[in-house]
Order: C-alpha cells, then structure tokens, then sequence
C-alpha cells in the first residue's frame, strides 16, 4: 500500500511538473498535497540522497572492521647454493611456502567494530535529521506559498472593490457631490494595488522555484494552497520528553559520544601487542648422501610487536582517545541545552500566533467589515468622507493579509517544532 502511494505521489508530481504551463506559458498551479510533495522530495532530493548513500557506506564498515586482516602468502627459495643449482645442495628448498596471520589481541576486533557500530547509528541519525531539514524546509516554503496566494487574492479583491469605488466616485461627481480629486485618488490607489500585485507574484515565482529544488526537480514547481492545517500544539513538557527521545541531532551527537567511548576502549587494548603467526612449508629436491631424497621441511614461528615506545605512542593513542570522549560528553550536554531553549523559544512564538488566531477570525476582521460596508453605504450617499472610505477598506485587506501571515507564521513554527521533537524521524533511516 506504501508502494503504491509513494508511486501514486510521484505520478501526480510529473504529472503537474509537465502539465504546469498552458499555450500561453502561462503558470497555472495545481493541487498537489503537502504530502505527496514530501513523498517526491524524500525519493528524489539530493542532499536526502547524499545522507542515504553516505549511511550505506557507513553500514558497509562494521563488517571489515570485525575481521581478521589478510594473511600473507610468501613464496620464495631457501638456501641456494652459489651457483644456483636448486638440487645440488640438501639444505636448498624450492618452492617454500610460507603463510602469516596477524592475530589481533582478544576483543580488539569486535571493539573496533563497535566503533564502526556507532559511527553508522550517527550516519542513520545524520539521514533522518537532513531529511527531516528537507521536509521541513518544504512545510515552510508550503506555508509562505499559501500567504502569498491569499495576498494576491486579497489584493485582487481590493483592485475590484476599488474599481467599484471608482465608478460610485466618478457618478457622485458627475452629479456634484464629490470632489474630482476623489476620481484621482481611487484611480491612484487602484494604481497601487497593480503595483503591489506585480511584486507579490514575482514573489511567488520565486518560492515555486525554491520549492522545485527541496523536490528534486531542476524546473519551478506550482502548487495551489487553499488552506493550512492548524493543529494545536501539545503540552511544553510532552514537547520537551520527546525531543530528548526523538531528535535526530541529539541521538547523533549520543551515538558520537558512544563511538569515542568505543574508540577508548580500542586505544587501551590497541596498546596490547598482536601475535604475528606463521607456517611454512619447503620443498628439497636433492639427495642425501646415502642416495635417499632429502625430507621436505616445515616452519613454524609466533612474533610479536615489541612496544618499546609506550609513552610516546600507545599512551598518546589512549590519552587522545579519553580527551575525544570528554569532548563528545560536552557536545551532547551543548545540544540538548541548545535545543531546548530553541524549543521553549519557538513554542512560546507558536503559541501566540495561535492565540492570536480566533482574535482575527472571530472580532477583529468582522468588525473591519462591517466598518467598512458601512462607510461605504455612507460615502454612497455622501454622509462620509472618501479619505475615511479608503482607509477603512484598506485597513480590512491589511488585517485580512495579516491573518494569513499569522497563519503561514504559526504553520512554520510548527513545523519547526515537529523538526526538534524528531517527529517521523523513525520512517526517515536506513532505507526507509
């Protein structure tokens, strides 16, 4: 089912990707959904790549970590005489065989792989912060899309209303009752709205373009935004649990921290000598004085690096390994205060635009509207002032265009949110 939706997504995406532009090249946005962007832009952009490639590197290092290195094979002649004859001397051996294996100190292997462990944990944790960075980003740049498209549908409505304010002007004065410089100054505010329109729409040009890239796709991608999803934000507390629990940032710093605790381990018994093991097996093709062939012969030997230098190798190794983990226990104590006063700050910022929410819906621009429809009906019959007519409309379509700010700003702070308590970080690791 997955499958299908995540192919379903991406037909719709292409589709749209397309299909954008009419005879008249003319951008024409379509109705994708916040999801099915998120579904293309985790299969498709780069930098999500980017992160997925560089865990599966990661993965592919715990294996060769864990095994014994190679052994040596050595072929070579033993014991030849002068003048090169193979079978005139019985202590000459040709071919002798001769194999070496290292043998690394108990446990070195498996903390050396613990390390690689670790290190592919913070790479699984590093793909799932920058997909999260991505999908982020992409609520964003959603939300920024909605306020403009609602600015220029305010603004439109603006420009009509404002032509009709035209026309009732040029009738009142046609019949005296008004000034000509009420004409002048509603053809001028019309004037002004075209200009603003024009500014809001390169505008939104330039967040198609930014939200195409966050897709993957190298053209402008339009979508058409009717509303945002405002949901409640939960308590500070639960917030603040699961960014301890959930952020991928903080598990990565924890899983570096876990990785140089790792490597001390390894420091300590990297010190410890390996044994270097080795046989050997030659063949004599000469005789022995009574007339027999000589006995091939086998070797055997057991080496071990000598450390002569401890103090000023072996004990570096160690003490720079112990200081690298002191390091990342301070990295982790940094992060979690970090993000949680990033939280704290960015939670209180939601909560005011969200309480701010039903003071607009609910008093402030129903208010402005009937304030307004009524200095209209006024100036129509010529009880107002056309200055009190302009700055009543104008300031009904600022505090409407003010609310959808208020929205897209409430909609990215909860999207920022989401980001610091990891939420969906687990479908964002591995292959996922």
């Amino acid at each position: 089912m997955r499958t299908f939706f995540h192919v379903a997504a991406i037909a719709v995406f292409l589709s749209s990707l397309y299909g954008q532009e009419n005879s008249a090249n003319e951008i024409t946005p379509a109705h994708i959904s916040l999801d099915s962007l998120i579904v293309v832009a985790v299969q498709n952009n780069p930098e999500i790549k980017m992160a997925r490639y560089e865990s599966n590197a990661a993965e592919d290092r715990i294996r060769p970590a864990r095994t014994l290195p190679d052994p040596q094979l050595t072929i070579m002649a033993e014991n030849v005489p002068s003048n090169f004859s193979l079978t005139a001397d019985e202590m000459t051996m040709f071919p002798q065989f001769k194999i070496m294996q290292m043998l690394p100190w108990f446990g070195k292997l498996g903390t050396a792989g613990d390390v690689k462990k670790f290190g592919y944990k913070a790479s699984q944790d590093q793909f799932a912060r920058i997909t999260l960075d991505v999908v982020t980003n992409i609520k964003k740049v959603y939300g920024e899309i909605y306020q403009t498209q609602m600015t220029i549908s305010y603004l439109e409505y603006k420009k009509t209303l404002l032509n009709g304010v035209v026309k009732a002007a040029e009738q009142l004065f046609a019949v005296g009752q008004v000034p000509q410089q009420d004409v002048f100054r509603a053809t001028a505010e019309v004037t002004m709205v075209k200009s603003d329109l024009i500014t809001m729409n390169g505008m939104l040009k330039q967040e198609y373009a930014e939200l195409g890239a966050l897709v993957g796709s190298s053209q402008p991608t339009t979508v058409e935004v009717d509303t945002l999803r405002l949901q409640p934000l939960p308590t500070l507390s639960d917030l603040e649990t699961a960014l301890v629990g959930n952020n991928p940032y903080l598990s990565q710093v924890s899983n570096i921290k876990n990785a140089a605790q790792a490597q001390t381990a390894f420091a300590r018994k990297d010190a410890i000598p390996d044994l270097n093991v080795g046989v050997s097996y030659g063949y004599r093709g000469a005789l022995m004085p009574d007339g027999t062939k000589a006995l091939n012969m086998m070797n055997f030997e057991v080496g071990l690096n000598i450390p002569l230098y401890f103090g000023a190798r072996q004990q570096k190794m160690i003490d720079e390994a112990d200081f690298m983990k002191r390091a990342a226990d301070q990295q982790y104590n940094a992060a979690a205060l970090s993000l949680q006063s990033e939280l704290r700050s960015m939670y209180a910022n939601a909560e005011a635009r969200y309480q701010l929410v039903p003071l607009y819906t609910q008093e402030l621009i129903p208010q402005y509207e009937a304030t307004y429809n009524s200095s209209l009906a006024a100036y129509s019959v010529g009880k107002t002032t056309f200055a009190m007519l302009i700055d009543n409309l104008t300031t009904l379509i600022n505090t409407k265009i003010e609310f959808v700010k208020i929205e897209s700003a409430y909609f990215s702070a909860s999207a920022e949110i989401s980001k610091l308590v990891g939420e969906g970080s687990e479908n964002y690791r591995g292959e996922q």
